[in-house]
């Protein structure tokens, strides 16, 4: 059996992407961008989108995105979603939703999220809070949530939590908080402090500290004050006040 070097097969790649086969054009342009070589895999994602290629129309609108250029981003993410390309479709509601184009975002999330796009779900399903639809929002939370998405869990528990089911909220805040979630630490940890549940409250407050959430520090530091610790709650009031604000 013959075997093909992996520059050997590059080679291959490049000769058939200079003939002009578009899929060749756009596996030549990962492989580029995984090799760090961004201006070029940029050429050869233009050449493949050009040739109608929707995945590279994607890759293209990701690359001019990092760049900042989000105008040109968009264009090339509006050619890709009208293909039916299902991470264009949310790309493209992220930077409509980011430029304040709420409706349009909308619209573009759910064609997402109805081709099983987990992450615009998610995004639907905090949009539609924000609108404060919270039926919808905790529909479509509850199945990004149900896939494992991280931040989906932390959204459902903030959406449960102003609907006063805080117990349900407490569940959906524990598992984003398990894998590592530092806001969803931050808002547990919170939610136990309200129910007298101190000790607990105070490993979650500093794990969330450790994690560099600011309130949690502040937080950590009025729990340690309340138990009489001062020393240990200035401590944490310092690092609270030299630190950069949540986001």
């Amino acid at each position: 059996m013959r075997f093909i070097s992996r520059s050997g097969g590059i080679l291959i790649l490049r000769k058939r992407a200079d003939a002009g086969h578009p899929n060749a054009m756009a596996m030549l342009g990962m492989v580029l961008a995984g090799q760090g070589k961004k201006a070029e895999a940029q050429q050869w994602y233009r050449k493949a989108a050009d040739a109608g290629d929707a995945s590279s129309m994607f890759n293209l609108g990701v690359e001019l995105a990092e760049q900042g250029k989000e105008a040109e981003a968009e264009q090339w993410y509006r050619k890709a979603a009208d293909k039916g390309h299902a991470k264009a479709m949310s790309n493209l509601g992220i930077l409509l939703d980011e430029q304040g184009k709420k409706a349009e975002a909308e619209q573009w999330y759910r064609k997402a999220a109805d081709k099983g796009r987990v992450t615009a779900m998610g995004s639907l399903g905090v949009l539609l809070a924000t609108q404060r639809k919270n039926a919808e929002a905790e529909q479509w939370l509850r199945k990004a949530a149900d896939t494992g998405q991280v931040n989906a869990m932390f959204n459902l528990g903030i959406v449960l939590a102003k609907q006063r089911n805080k117990a349900e909220a407490e569940q959906w805040y524990r598992k984003a908080a398990r894998k590592g979630h530092a806001k969803a630490m931050s808002n547990l940890a919170t939610l136990l402090d309200e129910q007298g549940k101190k000790a607990e409250a105070e490993r979650w407050y500093r794990k969330a500290a450790d994690a560099g959430r600011t309130s949690a520090m502040f937080n950590l530091g009025v729990l340690l004050r309340e138990q009489g610790k001062d020393a240990e709650a200035g401590q944490w009031f310092r690092k609270a006040a030299d630190a950069k604000p949540d986001r």
